[in-house]
């Protein structure tokens, strides 16, 4: 009996087959992953962990640098804030969709990470049940939506989430603009992620949920590997 190890192996093999494939006018488009979640949920260990996987089995990644880092100076306080990276997540999965320069893209936070936060700042009561849905359905459109293949929604107990804060940064300063870094504003985020998944879901979306709470880091992985195997097993299928 074939193991999923050696199976998803093998899927890799094709992978990098089909990719590499020349056709008359097209050659296939990467395989495109994103990462959302709530915060020290284990997203960013997800994300290099993956990116070391494809990396050492010859594929070419592209790891656009997360919206959070390009726009460090605009506010946190209003919706603009999510409304400007999830145009940032906009544009790279555009250039997914249409760049042959690389094999494989992860991406941190983008368009469905957008679709969660609408859910945030209508909370918050800063949006409209009416703009909440029009934002969410932009960044949802199938004409973007499609070119991402799989979305890993990473989400973790608020508790577990601070522990693991405080052993990064054992002392840990609240900002002025307003940190995400407290149990109430993590646990409200945590079920705003998780009904972004679920109503992602329902609509027949490809996407994961995965609560890293009580998983070690092995099961986390383990976890995101078995749905980045199917995501592979979906692509080459397609050919």
């Amino acid at each position: 009996m074939v193991s999923r190890a050696a199976e998803f192996e093998k899927l890799l093999r094709e992978m990098h087959a089909f990719l590499k494939r020349n056709l008359r006018d097209e050659t296939p488009r990467p395989l495109v992953v994103e990462f959302t979640g709530s915060p020290d949920s284990g997203k960013t260990t997800l994300i290099n962990g993956i990116d070391s996987i494809f990396r050492n089995s010859g594929f070419r990644v592209h790891r656009p640098q997360e919206g959070a880092e390009v726009f460090r100076a605009l506010s946190r306080k209003t919706p603009l804030y999510n409304l400007t990276t999830g145009a940032y997540g906009l544009i790279n999965v555009s250039s997914a969709a249409t760049g042959r320069d690389y094999d494989v893209v992860l991406l941190d936070r983008a368009l469905y990470d957008a679709h969660g936060w609408m859910l945030f700042w209508r909370r918050k009561g800063n949006l409209n049940e009416q703009d909440k849905k029009e934002f969410q359905r932009f960044f949802t459109h199938p004409l973007a939506l499609e070119y991402i293949d799989l979305c890993l929604y990473v989400v973790c107990s608020p508790k577990e989430a601070m522990r693991r804060a405080k052993l990064d940064a054992p002392t840990i300063v609240e900002s002025k603009e307003g940190s995400y870094t407290n149990l109430k504003t993590i646990g409200e985020l945590v079920e705003i992620f998780t009904r972004s998944h679920d109503e992602m879901n329902t609509n027949g979306k490809p996407v994961i949920l995965i609560d890293s709470t009580h998983l070690s880091k092995p099961q986390m992985f383990d976890k995101a590997i078995e749905a980045v195997f199917d995501a592979v097993k979906r692509k080459v299928a397609a050919k």
